[in-house]
């Protein structure tokens, strides 16, 4: 069998009616993890951060974390946390995932499978987008790539970047395209 469909398998959830049990499956016998929590704000792994949000509307908003995106998100750097139990704050931190180029997925396994090589990337969740947003509140900047292969091997650049001002500038180097108008931004409606 596949290596990655073994790994899709470890970590497949299983239907919300069943408990966890063994798979029946001729091919692997794996037994299927804990249900994938919706409570998390923010994960940290070896080398970072992952912002969820869960919109009202469904599914889950994911974004890897570097210091300008928990600034602009309003959360702790480096303390792991929850999400809101207040639906409208939870949409209103949704909508600043998506102000900082979140990807929306229809739950988290989706996420995982994607990581996993379970199947591709859809065109939409392939896509890279930067936002910068700058101080004076006027207008947005916006980066976008078809995927990470059109990515410059020094893009790494903006993630230094300690500010959105100083995010705005390296992303401009690398010809963002600015919206006096955020209205104007198709990502954005």
């Amino acid at each position: 069998m596949n290596p990655l469909k073994i790994l899709s398998k470890l970590f497949s959830q299983p239907p919300a009616n069943t408990s966890p049990t063994m798979d029946d499956s001729p091919e692997v016998s794996c037994p299927v993890g804990p249900p994938l929590s919706t409570q998390k704000r923010t994960e940290f792994g070896k080398t970072g951060g992952t912002a969820f949000g869960y919109p009202s509307s469904g599914g889950v908003l994911i974004k890897d974390l570097d210091v300008v995106d928990a600034l602009y998100l309003r959360i702790d750097r480096f303390a792991a946390s929850n999400r809101s139990s207040n639906v409208l704050e939870e949409d209103e931190f949704c909508e600043r995932m998506r102000r900082i180029g979140a990807t929306w997925w229809g739950d988290e396994q989706d996420y995982i499978d994607v990581l996993l090589g379970v199947r591709e990337r859809t065109e939409v969740e392939a896509r890279v987008l930067m936002f910068g947003w700058p101080s004076d509140g006027r207008g947005v900047w916006v980066l976008r790539y078809a995927s990470d292969r059109d990515v410059p091997r020094d893009l790494g650049r903006v993630n230094l970047a300690v500010n959105m001002d100083e995010r705005c500038r390296v992303i401009k180097e690398f010809g963002a395209t600015f919206y006096p108008d955020a209205a104007s931004v198709e990502e954005l409606n």
